[in-house]
This record gives C-alpha cells, sequence and structure tokens, in this order.
C-alpha cells in the first residue's frame, strides 16, 4: 500500500513532459551541488590545512591560491545550489499547475450526485491545499532526492578514499554499520505522520467550509443575531486545525534530534578514536567535515520520508476525486448533433437518487416543439428531476429519454446541452459585467443582439438605468443586483441563446406583476418553434402554456389544458384553490 502511495506521488510527475530544459538543469545542478559539498569541501579542508600547518614555508602565490580555492569551491556549491533550487522551484510550478486543471477538469464531468457528498468547501481544500502540499513536497523530495544523495556520495567516496589512503577502513565500516540505525525512527514516525497530515487537513476543509457558510448567508447571520454563534463555530474550527497542525509538527520535527544525537555520537566515536590513533590534523578535520555532511545528509533524506507521508495524505484526497467514476458519459461513438428540432419523448421512464426510493416512477410522456408545458406539483413530487434528465444531468435507472427521436445516452453532452437553454430558480452570475453575463452562453454575440435579449427580457431599462450600463460590474454572484433583476438577466442570456428546447426553473418567482406580464408575452412569442418547460407554483402564468402535466409521488397523474383540469374534480383544481385562498 505504501509502495503504491508512492507511485501515485511520482505519477504527477508527468506534468514536467514539457519542461524537460528545466528538469535537466535542476538535476545537473542538484549533482554537482551534492559532490561539491560531500567530496568537494572535506578534499579541499584536508589540502589546505595540510599545506597551512605544515610548518613548511609557503609562497606567497601559492598561499593565494589556497585562499582562494574554498571560495571557488563554495562558490561553485552556491551557485549550483541555487539554480537547483529555482529550477525545481519553477518544475513544482509546472507539476501545480497541471494538477489543479486536471482536477477541475474531472469535477466538470462528475454526476451531480457527487455534489451532495462533497461540498464546495471540500472540494476547494483539495483541489488548492492539497495539490499546494503534493507539488511542494514533490519539488522538495525531488531537490533532495538529488543533492542529498549526492551529498552521501560524496562524503562516501571521501571516506572511502580517505580511509584507504591511510589504512583507516574501521572508520568507514564504522559508518556504513550505523546507517541501519537511523532508517527505523524515521520509518516508525513517518507512519504517525501520514495519519495526522488527514486529519490536519480535513480541518482545513473545515475552517474553509465555516467561513463560506457565513459570507454566503451573512444577512440571515446579521437579521436573526447570530454572529456570536458563528463566532464560536469558527474558533472552535480553528482550534481544532491548531490541534492537528501541532501534531504534525511534533513528528516533523522529532527526526532532527534523533538524527542529530545519533550522528554526534558518530562524530564523538571517530574523534576519541582519531586520538587513540594520532592522525594528523588535517587528516581528523576533513575526516570529521565528511561524516557531518554524511549525517546531515541523511537527517535530510530522513526529512523526505515526512514530506513523503504528508503528500501520502494530500494525494488520498485528491485520488478520491479522480478515482471517482464518471455516470454520465458520451458515447464511444455519439450521433452527430447540430439543431435539434425539440420534440422531447418519455419511454416508461424511472429514476432513483438512492435505491429503492424511486423520484421518478414509469413517466410515458411526448412533449412536441412549439408547445409550452407547465410542470405543477407538490415540493418533491419529481418536477426538478424531471427537468434534470432532459439536461441529461442523470440517466434513467429504468426507460429512455429521446429528443427528435434520438437516445439522450447517444448524443455527446456537449451536443445536446447546445441545444438547451435553461434558467434555475437561483440562477448563477459571475463577477463581471452585465454585458458579460449575458453572454456568458454565447460569447460570440453582437452589442445589438444582447440589447435585444435585454429588452424580451425585461432587463434593459434597469440596464441603461445603472452607473456604467451594459458595462456595470454587478459583483460576486450579482450581489449588487436585486433578485428579480437577477433573474431578467439570466433569462436575457437564454433568449440570446435562441435554443430550440427552454427550461424555466420558477424565473418569475422575483418578479413583479407588470414584469411578469411581460416575460410572459416574451416567451409566448419566442416559444412558437420551440419546446418550452416551466416549473412554476403561480397559476398566473397558465394562461400562456398549451399544457399542464401535474406530478405527484414521481408520477405524472394529471395532464391536460390549464381550463380542462380545472373544470374536473382533479389534484390540479386543488392546488389552484389553495393558492388563490393564499392570495385573499
Amino acid at each position: 500500500m505504501r509502495e503504491l502511495g508512492v507511485r501515485n506521488l511520482l505519477n504527477y510527475l508527468c506534468f514536467l513532459k514539457n519542461a524537460k530544459g528545466e528538469v535537466s538543469i535542476a538535476i545537473v545542478s542538484g549533482i554537482i551541488y551534492g559532490l561539491s559539498s560531500g567530496f568537494g569541501v572535506p578534499m579541499i579542508l584536508k589540502y589546505a590545512s595540510g599545506m597551512l600547518f605544515s610548518g613548511k614555508e609557503i609562497s606567497s602565490m601559492m598561499l593565494s591560491g589556497i585562499v582562494l580555492l574554498p571560495v571557488l569551491v563554495m562558490l561553485i556549491r552556491g551557485l549550483s545550489g541555487f539554480l537547483s533550487s529555482y529550477y525545481f522551484a519553477a518544475c513544482g510550478q509546472h507539476i501545480i499547475e497541471g494538477l489543479r486543471v486536471m482536477i477541475f477538469k474531472k469535477i466538470q464531468r462528475l454526476h451531480l450526485g457527487f455534489f451532495n457528498d462533497y461540498p464546495p468547501s471540500e472540494l476547494i481544500s483539495r483541489s488548492i491545499n492539497a495539490s499546494t502540499i503534493i507539488q511542494t513536497n514533490l519539488v522538495d523530495i525531488s531537490s533532495d532526492v538529488i543533492t542529498r544523495m549526492m551529498v552521501l556520495i560524496g562524503a562516501i567516496g571521501y571516506l572511502t578514499y580517505l580511509c584507504i589512503s591511510q589504512s583507516e577502513l574501521f572508520v568507514l565500516l564504522l559508518f556504513l554499520t550505523a546507517l541501519p540505525l537511523f532508517i527505523f525512527p524515521i520509518r516508525k514516525i513517518g507512519q504517525h505522520l501520514r495519519q495526522r497530515s488527514g486529519q490536519m487537513q480535513g480541518r482545513t476543509a473545515a475552517i474553509i467550509d465555516k467561513l463560506n457558510h457565513n459570507l454566503s448567508a451573512i444577512k440571515e447571520v446579521r437579521a436573526f443575531g447570530l454572529e456570536d454563534q458563528e463566532i464560536m463555530r469558527y474558533q472552535t474550527a480553528c482550534h481544532a486545525f491548531s490541534d492537528a497542525f501541532l501534531k504534525v509538527v511534533k513528528y516533523q520535527l522529532v527526526i532532527s534530534p534523533i538524527v542529530e544525537v545519533l550522528s554526534a555520537a558518530g562524530v564523538g566515536f571517530t574523534m576519541f578514536y582519531a586520538y587513540k590513533r594520532g592522525l594528523k590534523l588535517e587528516i581528523f578535520m576533513s575526516l570529521a567535515t565528511a561524516l557531518y555532511f554524511g549525517y546531515d545528509a541523511i537527517k535530510r533524506l530522513g526529512d523526505i520520508s515526512n514530506k513523503i507521508q504528508t503528500s501520502m495524505a494530500a494525494v488520498d484526497r485528491i485520488e478520491a476525486i479522480l478515482n471517482e467514476p464518471e455516470k454520465i458519459v458520451n458515447p464511444e461513438n455519439p450521433i452527430y448533433v447540430e439543431k435539434l428540432r425539440g420534440d422531447i419523448q418519455f419511454q416508461n421512464v424511472s429514476f432513483a437518487y438512492t435505491f429503492g426510493h424511486d423520484v421518478l416512477r414509469e413517466i410515458n410522456i411526448t412533449m412536441n416543439h412549439g408547445k409550452t408545458y407547465a410542470l405543477v406539483g407538490g415540493s418533491g413530487a419529481g418536477k426538478s428531476t424531471f427537468v434534470n434528465m432532459v439536461l441529461r444531468f442523470y440517466d434513467p435507472d429504468q426507460g429512455n429519454i429521446l429528443i427528435d427521436g434520438i437516445n439522450l445516452r447517444e448524443m455527446a453532452k456537449h451536443d445536446l446541452r447546445q441545444n438547451i437553454g435553461y434558467v434555475p430558480q437561483d440562477p448563477a452570475l459571475i463577477n463581471d459585467t452585465v454585458f458579460n453575463n449575458i453572454i456568458w452562453g454565447r460569447p460570440d454575440a453582437s452589442q445589438n443582439e444582447v440589447v435585444r435579449a435585454a429588452q424580451m427580457a425585461c432587463a434593459h431599462h434597469f440596464i441603461t438605468q445603472m452607473p456604467n450600463g451594459y458595462d456595470t460590474v454587478i459583483g460576486e454572484s450579482g450581489n449588487c443586483l436585486s433578485g428579480g433583476q437577477r433573474q431578467r438577466i439570466a433569462l436575457a442570456r437564454v433568449f440570446l441563446r435562441n435554443c430550440p428546447i427552454l427550461i424555466f426553473d420558477e424565473v418569475t418567482s422575483s418578479l413583479d406583476s407588470e414584469s411578469q406580464r411581460a416575460i410572459y408575452k416574451a416567451v409566448k412569442t419566442i416559444a412558437r418553434d420551440k419546446t418550452v418547460i416551466m416549473i412554476s407554483h403561480r397559476f398566473s402564468m397558465m394562461s400562456i402554456v398549451d399544457e399542464v402535466l401535474v406530478f405527484e409521488d414521481g408520477m405524472i397523474v394529471e395532464q391536460g389544458s390549464h381550463d380542462s383540469l380545472l373544470a374536473g374534480n382533479t389534484l390540479y383544481r386543488s392546488l389552484y384553490e389553495k393558492q388563490q385562498l393564499k392570495k385573499t
């Protein structure tokens, strides 16, 4: 399992395929840095101290060379270290960019039911925070594996050379024998670190969730006087994160003193051994320096284990998204669709969000283009699910849905949805100009087409009264607009697309009576050559529809015109009479 997790982490190196030059510079620079540290510095120290403290006379030129040699080595070491760190960081940016885009692409393809299990705050935490952890640690791991391994190899190489030349193989044997002593605590601590790191990342998502919830409901919080309660909720989430964070830090930091104590024991024994053997000063200094670099490299490689475990927790959170099955997929060979006519047919369609609880049951209905249909019924009757099936947000568990005789499963999702204009009850607007919000679904539209669509949606008048007209920025989610204004901009967006199928979900719920009548008139005009489906609890609009479909318990229990349904002793009539009583 652990090896599989590491492989999953290394899989993200695929994002470096277009950065081969940067990768090469980073690796070569890391090798130079490692060898100049582990081998070069001890060698220069041995040579320089041997010359300076030999008691022999040294010429001025020789002395200058001895003094400048360490400067040259450290210059090479410093420059190569800089280049290695910089280009590994550049590689890290390629990784995080590719990873975030990959996660975002995956999210765009997932079925709507997925978002019931993963709220926005959780997805933000996983796609931003977890990917940053992976990027940072991959950069550090790649850099340290190369540079520290080369430092260790250089140190071992120098120790081998020194011990053979001085016939002191015991020191080398002692160093190599001590290496396994470092492995056990590193592995043991790493197991705890992965678990704690996953908990910390979960606490991060909880903080984002609390903040997002508060900001999205700021009016309700103020209206109900919940400021203190919200502060306590947020403070609790922050405190839980702090606890998890400190546990991660504890396991990250405990490696260093353990390795340092073991390293000091090794150096101390070497000092004792050097004294007993009567080694020369330059031999002892270079030996101690090589040991220092070697033990320091081991310590840094121990840190790599910590980073791997931290990254594994982040990989687990990201893999949960990337491995989520795509339930609504395009067919291998889709039927090419350009402009649909708009005839919709449900053939014995049943559907359940959870097994055994059908939301739609044996729906059989044909909806012809050029007609307007109203869906009415109580809450949970199946109206919204019905239109979700037309949009292919879900596939039927039983039966088929056809448009113009083509099964939706045989069309490409993009082709299908290019033929449907959809206005939800709470439309999504972007923090941009009015103009850019209207052309969101059709970016090639002209100014005149945008104005015409806004006029049809009864939005042109209030838009022109705004400070910059169509160039006015409306704020996040259109918070500078009223509910009715947001709905009218969403209607203008759909009118501009001019799709053969239009779906409206309570689009007039925030409009005044005058605007409602104008919208009804516009819908009636454009419906002449389109299939229009309207979900509504307002019976005032029924005069413009051709047919009413009455839903109850996931079934269409009544069907007909407004007048014919009112004439009978029907469910529709009872719903109509209840609304009339509310008005009085």
